[in-house]
């Protein structure tokens, strides 16, 4: 893992076929602490990040009983680029290995795309660089795009890094930026530090590692894949409906993206919607003292502009709904209900604009002692001039 980072262009995208897609916002406010290769080292594996089944639903459902994911935002870089330029990689999805929940199945592998493009510099000093890269995945859609819903529904997201003698050394090698869900060192000074939902600050050993505090894993050659240290890979999944996240707004100075209001160049919306607080808000201080987190839904469709009506909607359960199209309810649209209609409320209406809309929730501080360990879902939807209905996926927070 290398704290030095020289970008010169921050977002890596996976083209997909010709249809409406939209990225469901993992990726928003949520800054790059890191680039890593895990505890791989210099050795040919495979890093990955873990969508968690339980804090995340309705997504990826165009294929009936599974995931499918259109495009991928990511960002990957190369410690010298100039002396070996072009190096090739792979990426795969893997769905859950029921015998061992929150682990993959790694007999189930699905290839997304393989022979990558690593990044390529032609000068710089030192020639490290983080790149663009841009593919097409399968044309069949629902072939090679999609991994079974098994378990707990968790998805994992696979880096294939070829070998690299160079990088314990940091003079070479294929890595991906993560976000850090604590400080390795005093070097490292972007992190996002969650509640204790995700145990204790500073985590336990890679050694003690695992999927109750973290979401980001190696793979060593065809070896096991275990946990690294409480991170996730900065990555945001595209699918064929309607994007939309829950956030958790922070104060950290360690991770100012999560900040109300978010600082130039991130937002519009505060709050971030990465696997640390945007998933595991701390709303009591109880972890990290001074912190008093809020949350936030965010949504975003393409093509609905300005002024088309949002309808954000909450409850507290610990589980998703089943997920029911919107067309089981006698409605025309996108997108599937995985709130529980009787139990959820409305919360809140807003409108777009430039394709986007989001709803604040301030905790009111006598609430607060309350509500630890408390899970709060959310969603959100559009109405559109025609009257179809466009839900977005469900997010759930523990707080």
């Amino acid at each position: 893992m290398h704290s030095k980072l020289v970008v010169t262009a921050a977002i890596a995208a996976i083209t997909a076929p010709c249809f409406a897609q939209d990225f469901i916002g993992i990726s928003y406010n949520a800054a790059t602490g890191a680039t890593s290769r895990g505890s791989i080292a210099g050795s040919a594996g495979e890093v990955m990040t873990r969508v968690d089944g339980s804090e995340l639903a309705g997504w990826g459902t165009q294929t009936p009983g599974s995931r499918t994911i259109t495009s991928l935002f990511y960002v990957v870089q190369d410690q010298d680029a100039l002396t070996t330029p072009g190096e090739l990689f792979n990426i795969k999805l893997y769905p859950e290995d029921i015998a061992n929940p929150g682990y993959p199945d790694l007999t189930a592998g699905v290839v997304y795309a393989t022979g990558i493009v690593g990044p390529v510099a032609t000068t710089g000093t030192p020639p490290v660089i983080a790149a663009l890269a841009k593919i097409t995945p399968p044309d069949v859609v629902g072939v090679g795009d999609s991994v079974p819903i098994q378990g707990g529904g968790d998805v994992f997201v696979s880096f294939e890094l070829p070998a690299s003698a160079g990088w314990a050394t940091g003079v070479d090698g294929l890595s991906i930026h993560i976000v850090l869900g604590f400080a390795p060192n005093a070097t490292f000074l972007t992190f996002d530090t969650p509640s204790f939902a995700q145990g204790i600050t500073p985590p336990p050993s890679t050694a003690l590692s695992n999927p109750s505090n973290s979401h980001g894993l190696y793979r060593i050659g065809a070896g096991a894949a275990a946990y690294s240290q409480r991170r996730h890979m900065n990555i945001d999944i595209a699918h064929p409906t309607s994007g939309g996240r829950a956030l958790g707004i922070t104060n950290q100075t360690s991770f100012t993206a999560s900040n109300n209001p978010p600082p130039a160049g991130w937002g519009p919306a505060p709050g971030t919607g990465d696997f640390m607080s945007g998933v595991n808000p701390d709303v009591t201080t109880l972890g990290n003292p001074g912190r008093l987190d809020d949350i936030a839904m965010e949504y975003f469709r393409t093509g609905s502009g300005t002024g088309s009506l949002v309808v954000f909607l909450m409850e507290f359960n610990t589980s998703f709904a089943p997920e029911l199209p919107i067309s089981f309810f006698g409605f025309s649209g996108t997108g599937v209900a995985c709130l529980n209609v009787i139990a959820s409320t409305v919360i809140g209406i807003g409108f777009t604009a430039a394709d986007e809309a989001w709803l604040v929730t301030a905790i009111p501080l006598a609430a607060r002692p309350t509500i630890s360990g408390l899970p709060v879902i959310q969603q959100a939807a559009s109405l559109d001039s025609a009257g179809a209905i466009h839900a977005s996926p469900c997010s759930k927070q523990l707080f």
